[in-house]
């Protein structure tokens, strides 16, 4: 399947972790900006740092950053620019900065929980390039959010090879983890004795690897598989779309945009996906509409198991 991916807004900076709030899409660039795109492309903070992804809080009032740069999960009192005209200067302030003495490599992805466990979950790979598969040193963390000390409990340390993207399933019982440098998605399943034991999820070959990863409506997990650009007609992004069992639904083609770094779907209009994408040095949030998420309440319920597997 192949769709036309629309362009919202472009930045001077690569750009990752779009979120959605009341309309308006949340993002954050290299430089170290979080950015707001309402009817135009805004900085709603200027961080420093290096933020690779951030999590927005249920109420909206509260934003985790993970920092590549600081080697920090930090967080921050949430700026809204529709209220404000101002670019946010605060600071914001460390939350996690290690595990048992010992420095994180540097967070990729943070994504919160609200259901079973209020927590926070983190990959730690580093730069590109520190985690690899003759280096698999990269970690999973969960922060409990309602515990008596906010420290982090390792769900995979220093194990994996490149850790990114992450993505909960609508109960929260399985986390799903993209394992780049391994081609490979892992998933978490959280048991009834309150643990969590993990295994591969789906093994893919070809591109170089999953990056950003997205729940649907209809609960499948959206992969951005990873190419670097060659910056010709070739150059093609590619998401894979997988159903709750793990099997291969569909690919959907992006001509022009094989650097995804980050999707999610609109609240509004769940058919919606918006994608940060960053090859061939044009950083930009692209919006596109998914054929697979386009049905009425009915016609899901009667064809979610009717999916030809690929």
């Amino acid at each position: 399947m192949q769709v036309t991916a629309e362009k919202i807004c472009t930045f001077s900076n690569p750009l990752s972790s779009p979120h959605e709030v009341n309309g308006s899409i949340y993002m954050v660039s290299e430089n170290g900006d979080i950015l707001i795109m309402t009817n135009e492309l805004k900085i709603d903070t200027r961080m420093g740092g290096q933020p690779s992804s951030i999590t927005i809080e249920r109420d909206h009032t509260v934003i985790y950053i993970a920092d590549m740069a600081h080697q920090a999960i930090t967080y921050k009192q949430l700026n809204q620019l529709q209220q404000q005209s101002n670019i946010n200067q605060e600071a914001a302030k460390d939350f996690v900065t290690e595990y048992e003495g010992m420095p994180f490599l540097g967070p990729n992805q943070v994504i919160i929980s609200y259901i079973n466990i209020n927590a926070i979950y983190f990959t730690d790979s580093g730069p590109f390039g520190e985690t690899s598969v003759e280096n698999p040193i990269g970690s999973v963390f969960m922060v409990d959010l309602d515990g008596q000390e906010i420290k982090p409990t390792a769900l995979a340390y220093r194990c994996l090879a490149h850790p990114s993207g992450l993505a909960l399933s609508h109960d929260e019982k399985n986390l799903f983890v993209s394992e780049t440098c391994e081609n490979r998605i892992i998933r978490f399943v959280l048991t009834s004795s309150g643990i969590y034991a993990f295994s591969v999820y789906h093994q893919f070959s070809g591109r170089f690897g999953p990056t950003a990863l997205v729940i649907s409506q209809s609960d499948f997990l959206y992969v951005a598989r990873f190419e670097f650009s060659i910056g010709n007609d070739h150059d093609m992004g590619l998401i894979s779309v997988l159903n709750p069992q793990g099997q291969l639904l569909e690919n959907i083609l992006i001509p022009g945009s094989p650097e995804i770094t980050g999707m999610c779907f609109s609240v509004i209009k769940p058919t919606f996906l918006y994608l940060t994408d960053n090859s061939n040095g044009y950083n930009r949030l692209l919006k596109c509409v998914i054929p697979l998420e386009d049905k009425d309440e009915e016609k899901k319920k009667k064809d979610k198991d009717s999916y030809k597997v690929k």
